[in-house]
């Protein structure tokens, strides 16, 4: 385990998590070695996530006070290093830290011939990548009361949401962020039959919008074994619990 790295994709995990919280008005704070949100946060996004492995006991203080804010929430254990059963919490799911070294390549994989990539760049455009990110059909699309990915993320410096596109349809996406050196790559998403052709276009295009950055992020199961075919390796073990 590189604990450097891991700490790295962390405070990039939790400023992305960050800028998703902003979009909607209700940005986190950055204390004592975690970040945390007050408020109620996004479906599928955690009240609290650790950057160190050091001071276990004050940041389950801060997940304690939390709880004092918030009947129920989840917790990125960044590092496996709390225990928070004595606190309710059950443990939601465990992933893995991933690395990979600079892109060295231009966008050239052979499955560019079927799909074309592109930065989302205006509301509607934002509109159809969640669709597709939800695995709605084309012309679906989310409710405005469920949207997870609002419009003030298309304004937020380093951040670029991808859609590859086929016949006009959006059929895969993915989202990066940059953050000082390094450059998260998250919520990647492709019909099943494509996937591994898909993670080697994103790899190689986000190394062309960012050149010369390592990539971070953290995957499970299936796609933990698609980043790391297409070069990724693990830093380090991640927990997600929940109340």
């Amino acid at each position: 385990m590189t604990t450097s790295e891991a700490a790295l994709g962390a405070r990039n995990n939790a400023l992305w998590c960050d800028a998703v919280c902003r979009a909607h008005g209700r940005p986190g704070e950055f204390q004592a070695g975690l970040w945390f949100n007050r408020q109620p946060v996004p479906r599928f996004y955690s009240n609290a996530i650790t950057l160190s492995p050091k001071d276990p006991v004050g940041q389950r203080a801060w997940v304690a006070h939390l709880m004092t804010r918030r009947p129920g929430f989840s917790v990125k254990d960044s590092f496996v290093t709390l225990d928070l059963s004595g606190l309710g919490f059950d443990v939601l799911f465990e992933a893995t830290w991933l690395w990979h070294d600079p892109v060295g390549r231009s966008f050239l994989s052979a499955s560019h011939q079927e799909l074309s990539w592109s930065v989302v760049q205006d509301a509607a455009g934002l509109a159809r990548w969640e669709a597709a990110w939800a695995g709605l059909h084309a012309g679906q699309a989310v409710p405005g009361s469920e949207r997870i990915f609002r419009h003030g993320l298309l304004h937020e410096p380093g951040v670029a949401l991808l859609a590859g596109t086929r016949d006009g349809q959006i059929v895969a996406v993915a989202a990066a962020n940059q953050t000082g050196d390094v450059v998260g790559l998250s919520n990647v998403f492709a019909p099943a039959v494509e996937a591994a052709a898909v993670w080697a276009d994103v790899v190689d295009y986000v190394g062309a919008l960012f050149p010369g950055r390592p990539l971070v992020g953290y995957e499970r199961g299936d796609d933990l074994a698609l980043a790391e075919a297409v070069g990724f390796r693990a830093v380090g073990p991640l927990r997600v619990w929940t109340r």
